[in-house]
């Protein structure tokens, strides 16, 4: 999905339609996969008892350049590491944690990584693939009105990450991020 109409901001739109599926199923608070269909799985029946709570989703930027819509944002959030150690860490993967207020497009997006079906990507395709999505903590304030497009994935339940699983999450985002 992919629009640049400035008079209604869609992904905007879509991501407060995200988040009013996710508190629908949280306990605290016409594609095989598109954000129509993830949200139509979200508030399922079926969907609904599998407790499933997230809808992980891509931005794509709102350049003015022949790229404009087609290079997802990398978002940059801060990570303890441990009670004396933290750090910013990137990726390109959210799930929307609330709207500031109801009459704005500014939202606090948690930054996820993906859980890799296989640390190795396959050599002929060379795509990495997830087979789910771990909670990262580190959080940022974006105005959803400077994204053109948004690309969501399957609802899921985010996990808590080890470190192990964090170091493969950055491997994973750098190895994409080369490959934009």
């Amino acid at each position: 999905m992919s629009c640049k109409n400035k008079k209604s901001n869609c992904v905007c739109e879509k991501v407060r339609e995200i988040a009013a599926a996710q508190d629908e199923v949280a306990n605290d608070h016409c594609c095989d996969i598109s954000c129509e269909k993830s949200l139509r799985d979200l508030l399922s029946p079926a969907g609904n008892g599998n407790g499933n709570d997230t809808i992980p989703f891509m931005l794509l930027c709102g350049c003015d350049n022949a790229l404009a819509g087609l290079l997802p944002y990398i978002g940059w959030g801060v990570r303890n590491v441990d009670t004396s150690c933290f750090g910013p860490i990137p990726s390109p993967f959210f799930r929307v944690k609330k709207f500031k207020d109801d009459d704005s497009c500014c939202a606090i997006l948690e930054l996820l990584y993906p859980s890799l079906c296989d640390e190795t990507p396959d050599s002929l395709l060379d795509l990495i693939e997830f087979d789910g999505w771990f909670a990262t903590g580190a959080c940022l304030e974006v105005d959803l009105r400077n994204f053109t497009g948004i690309t969501c994935f399957p609802p899921t339940t985010v996990m808590s990450p080890t470190t192990a699983d964090l170091r493969a999450g950055v491997k994973a985002v750098k190895s994409l991020h080369e490959k934009a």
